[in-house]
């Protein structure tokens, strides 16, 4: 018997294909679509031939894939991107008009705006609720939201991911011990004891608790002596604030703990969780914050916003920096995450005080 070759490429490029497809509510993925992707990938990749025996066509579609993985992949996106945009049969559904009513929808409903965000990211969240609710489309997402407005608790869970630890980049921290030495040694010399400090999208409060535990280690060398401190975490998810609120953690948040600190501040429970001792957690206030559409916390010394300016477009961003600047004291300081950098506009306001850590100061303008 003869054995049929076969062209391992098309298996891989297939499983390539339907894996990048899978959440993607926002072009046409039926059969006809598919079918032109697959044409398109397979017309731009090599052909690799093997016989059905199985044992032979497993090891040269796994060599196959050593080989040809980073090509396949060019060829997939660049499929999707063409054949999405140029579909060979009429389009029953406008997606983008479609999700920019769905974000229309929740403000309207719930006033949070997302319609600013970057859709990437939204996107990929809300086909996330879409994909367990077996919704293929933002039409009927949105007639789904109408009929089950318990849905939206979950499409914000969704779309609030909290990825958070404390003293998260430890590296950071070390450089931030520095910068409020040094802003406690400016103030005394002004005589002005007092230290407000903005943690902006804390989200379950590990990072202002974080920042209340490096205050308290220092306090204790006297450098903090008649000084008074405040602490303010804000978010728009009600439900990590009122985890915050709890202060109970689990130990994946607590990696970058020392033993010290966990055995001073922290109180083990038995279902593995430690819980923050109240002379921690009393010195942080936490409260609902939209910072796209709320005023900003008055007169910080310090705003944290750490990990939050990557889920924006490039023109919110400006305007939040602007609003920081705005709510800042004099010479005050901003902490961005290590994955974001100020735009070269915003330099006009704000200055590189550590671009590792993602320091600045405001300017006066």
């Amino acid at each position: 018997m003869v054995e049929k070759l076969k062209n391992v490429v098309e298996n891989i490029a297939r499983d390539f294909l339907e894996n990048s497809l899978a959440l993607r509510y926002d072009i046409c993925t039926c059969n006809i679509c598919k079918t032109d992707m697959l044409a398109y990938i397979l017309s731009r990749v090599p052909a690799k031939y093997a016989t059905t025996e199985q044992g032979i066509i497993h090891t040269v579609i796994e060599q196959a894939k050593v080989e040809h993985r980073a090509e396949i992949a060019r060829a997939v996106i660049a499929a999707i991107d063409i054949i999405s945009k140029n579909p060979r049969h009429k389009q029953h559904e406008d997606r983008k008009k479609t999700f920019q009513l769905l974000l229309d929808k929740i403000f309207e409903d719930r006033g949070l705006d997302f319609r600013h965000y970057r859709e990437e990211i939204l996107k990929r969240r809300v086909a996330m609720r879409m994909r367990t609710n077996n919704i293929s489309s933002y039409a009927d997402y949105l007639r789904f939201l109408i009929k089950n407005p318990a849905e939206y608790e979950e499409l914000f869970a969704a779309l609030c991911i909290n990825v958070t630890e404390f003293f998260r980049d430890p590296e950071v921290w070390v450089t931030l011990r520095y910068l409020f030495e040094k802003l406690a040694k400016e103030k005394t010399k002004k005589n002005d004891l007092t230290i407000k400090i903005w943690s902006a999208g804390c989200s379950s409060g590990e990072e202002p608790y974080s920042i209340a535990i490096m205050l308290k280690e220092m306090a204790k060398t006297g450098l903090l002596n008649n000084f008074s401190t405040e602490i303010v975490g804000t978010d728009i998810d009600k439900a990590a604030l009122k985890m915050a609120e709890i202060s109970k953690y689990p130990k994946e948040s607590l990696k970058n703990v020392n033993a010290q600190y966990l055995k001073e501040y922290f109180t083990p429970l038995s279902d593995g969780r430690h819980h923050l001792n109240k002379d921690i957690k009393d010195r942080v206030k936490f409260q609902y914050l939209d910072l796209i559409n709320q005023e900003s916390v008055e007169n910080p010394d310090v705003v944290i916003c750490r990990n939050v300016f990557i889920y924006f477009s490039r023109s919110l961003q400006e305007q939040l920096l602007t609003k920081f600047h705005k709510a800042l004291k004099p010479g005050g300081y901003l902490i961005m995450g290590k994955a974001e950098i100020i735009f070269s506009e915003a330099k006009e306001i704000f200055k590189d005080i550590d671009i590792n850590a993602r320091i600045y100061q405001k300017k006066e303008v």
